[in-house]
């Protein structure tokens, strides 16, 4: 008897009839030595086939914008928030402490920190 359990046999799925294949343990790393034209390749069949199961491709994470395309956590904070914020870093204060003092978010801090002067 083989060491390769059922994913060598066929399974009846509705009236076709489907092989079952097996994948690398660790898929990842299988990838990564695959010459680049293979990958766009796999890319490719595996495109059309989830369009073929009606399945949809995973979006990319974006940062989600508000309905007039600003920052839905900075505009949260006013402007004096938002100064208090950048002061109390600048003159080395703590996220943290500033999240326990204000009860702010860590996302506010950075939002404040990182938006447009």
């Amino acid at each position: 008897m083989s060491r390769q359990s059922d994913h060598d046999k066929p399974s009846v799925s509705g009236e076709r009839e489907v092989l079952r294949t097996g994948l690398p343990q660790n898929l990842a790393l299988s990838l990564q030595h695959m010459p680049e034209e293979d990958i766009r390749r796999l890319a490719e069949a595996v495109a059309v086939e989830m369009e073929s199961r009606g399945l949809t491709a995973p979006k990319p994470k974006s940062q989600t914008l508000g309905k007039d395309g600003s920052d839905p956590v900075l505009s949260q904070l006013t402007r004096s928030q938002i100064s208090l914020i950048r002061a109390s870093i600048q003159a080395g204060v703590k996220p943290a402490a500033l999240s326990r003092q204000f009860g702010l978010t860590r996302a506010q801090i950075n939002a404040a920190l990182n938006a447009d002067r």
